[in-house]
């Protein structure tokens, strides 16, 4: 079969030829990209690649900023069936050259800057046929129509896509035509997008998930600036001037956006959705940002990972209301109820792998254990990652299970809820503390922003990051004492620490390191003894 996303982009030209797929800027002008531009554009980039002998299932650096073209080359290569590896730069230069090297691209598409880091760093140097610019990917033909599409299977991989490498070395997951199919449909249906809406994604990734929706894209800054740089000032004009009403952004955005907002008496009611993922909002930037909402405006917090999303879903009515008081007495982060086609189970935690599914291996409703997913839009592998898909994948028939690497539990009313990372649990002489359900009890507090448990020689330490500049933290440390002294735990937590901002992940700048805090946390508490 032809494929499956490709056709998808071609019935959404069909549809609406004339429609806008990308609105951007670009040199401070505000551009429209149609979907028949879009469709011309890729078919002349697809024909320009198969004059440079490139081959379906070929993998191909892409190391060049966000524009037009980018999106336009993201579809040619769907069309032509080669598999984009898709690497954020911000993991670092050694990670960058870690990943590529190990994915052995066979072509690599970039500018002039990271050609000279190919060169410098090595990067492919023993697997890249073709070292390609943008620019020079020529069409020989003015009929780059008569290109058709390989004919790919929905298990031909569509992309490999890196994680953020927030708690370790960046991986790069598979994605197959139908993995990606299956996420179009499971968005779609979660959240009834339609046509006639308009967009304004937070990553380039989520422009390409627009147009295979058949929805605009508005973007204000086309190079997709670092989440907590986000002007917000650009960001709320967009929303305005283009009547946006979906956006997804990282709870980081909603905090820049709810700060600027309600200092200037903004109001975003022509909103019908707002989808933030990456990490779990807090409760206040949460409350800020609704102030800026009509009241019919849906404000959503969605889990899942660069594995698999979605997973589950949620509305901040349900969270404020609901089950803020629970998480405020250690019942951790609620995540809603998994989403149609996520299977989700909570089985007993251990770091060993697992080979094949038992049902033994689940565990009861309010018991916390580590988060699987099972599902059509799971990814089945990291690319030559041996030993961590040994680690991340349970074999279930003929079906592949997913290890989160997170813990939680399920309620008695079927609802998901987050306890933290399985690898930031902390092993204390007081028993096993898991991140969220303690810093939850901590967070209550109104002069703290967020908050992050980690263990320092089996004892357990909490780091404060608060809301303002606070000059009394001996104060605001009685005030924490106070607040945990009626949890088993919490309660057992004799050492606090102070940060102006925590070290948080690349992508979403949203999700705390905690494995720098601890060793900053030894440094520290060296340093006081």
């Amino acid at each position: 079969m032809t494929s499956g996303l490709w056709n998808r982009f071609e019935a959404n030209v069909a549809n609406h030829p004339y429609k806008a797929a990308l609105i951007y800027i670009d040199k401070r002008i505000w551009k429209t990209l149609s979907y028949g531009e879009l469709l011309d554009s890729a078919n002349r980039l697809a024909h320009g690649l198969q004059a440079c002998r490139a081959q379906p299932g070929m993998r191909v650096a892409l190391m060049i900023l966000p524009s037009a073209e980018f999106f336009a080359l993201a579809f040619a290569l769907l069309k032509t069936g080669l598999v984009p590896v898709i690497i954020d730069p911000a993991i670092g230069l050694k990670n960058v050259t870690t990943c590529l090297n190990e994915t052995k691209p066979d072509i690599f598409i970039g500018n002039t800057l990271t050609h000279i880091l190919r060169i410098i760093l090595g990067w492919g140097k023993d697997s890249i046929k073709h070292n390609l610019t943008l620019g020079g990917i020529k069409s020989q033909s003015s009929k780059a129509e008569q290109y058709s599409s390989p004919q790919l299977s929905i298990s031909s991989p569509a992309a490999i896509i890196y994680t953020s490498g927030s708690t370790g070395l960046p991986k790069g997951a598979i994605y197959t035509q139908s993995n990606f199919a299956a996420q179009l449909d499971m968005l779609q249906e979660t959240f009834n997008i339609t046509q006639d809406e308009i967009d304004l994604p937070a990553f380039p990734l989520y422009a390409i998930i627009d147009v295979l929706l058949g929805v605009t894209s508005v973007i204000p800054g086309i190079n997709f600036p670092v989440p907590g740089k986000t002007d917000p000032k650009k960001v709320i004009e967009a929303i305005q001037q283009f009547h946006i009403t979906n956006m997804f952004a990282s709870p980081v955005v909603l905090d820049i956006l709810a700060n600027y907002g309600m200092q200037h008496n903004v109001k975003l009611d022509g909103l019908k959705r707002v989808i933030t993922a990456g990490a779990p909002a807090p409760f206040r930037v949460q409350e800020k940002f609704k102030r800026l909402l009509s009241g019919d405006t849906r404000l959503f917090g969605i889990y899942g990972a660069t594995e698999t999303l979605p997973i589950a879903m949620i509305d901040s009515e349900e969270v404020l209301h609901e089950t803020r008081d629970k998480s405020a007495h250690g019942g951790g982060i609620c995540l809603g109820v998994p989403v149609k086609d996520a299977q989700v189970r909570i089985i007993q935690i251990t770091d060993e792998p697992i080979e094949i599914w038992q049902d033994s291996l689940e565990v009861e409703t309010n018991v916390v254990g580590e988060i699987t997913v099972q599902g059509p839009a799971v990814t089945r592998e990291y690319i030559t990652r041996e030993a961590i898909n040994r680690l991340a994948k349970i074999q279930k028939n003929n079906e592949i299970i997913h290890r989160m690497g997170d813990v939680g539990y399920f309620d008695e009313h079927g609802r998901l809820w987050y306890c933290g990372r399985k690898s930031q649990r902390a092993e204390t002489n007081c028993g096993t503390f898991f991140t969220e359900q303690i810093e939850g009890i901590f967070n209550a507090h109104p002069c703290v922003y967020r908050s992050a448990l980690v263990g320092v020689n089996r004892e357990p330490v909490l780091w404060v990051e608060p809301e303002h500049n606070v000059q009394d933290k001996d104060k605001i440390e009685r005030e924490l004492i106070e607040l945990g002294k009626d949890h088993p735990q919490a309660s057992q937590i004799k050492t606090f620490l102070f940060m102006k901002k925590f070290p948080t992940d690349v992508r979403h700048n949203s999700k705390i390191i905690r494995e720098q805090l601890t060793r900053l946390a030894i440094k520290r508490m060296e340093t006081f003894s």
